[in-house]
């Protein structure tokens, strides 16, 4: 029996990145709930003009928003052409 050695080169990696990867987890701390305690001090409130900054951009950058939908037309209609084509008999 022959030893495959792209497979054995793959398990030596996962080996390796599982090593590394538990070494990382014992040398640092993570703490779990340190950001998940309410702020000691209050917040200015600055959403209220979140939605009127999106809409300014996206009317005024509306290029970016053709692209995507020329890019998504084209991709819809080459998946329509693809399905929908008819393979020609070899003879």
């Amino acid at each position: 029996m022959e030893i495959d050695r792209i497979r054995m080169a793959g398990l030596t990696a996962v080996i390796l990145a599982a090593l590394i990867f538990s070494m990382l987890i014992l040398e640092y701390e993570f703490p779990v709930f340190k950001y998940a305690e309410p702020p000691t001090e209050l917040v200015e409130n600055e959403t209220a003009i979140i939605g009127q900054e999106v809409s300014e951009f996206l009317w005024n950058f509306r290029v970016i928003d053709l692209i995507a939908q020329a890019f998504v037309l084209f991709a819809a209609a080459a998946c329509c052409t693809a399905l929908l084509r008819t393979e020609e008999r070899k003879k």
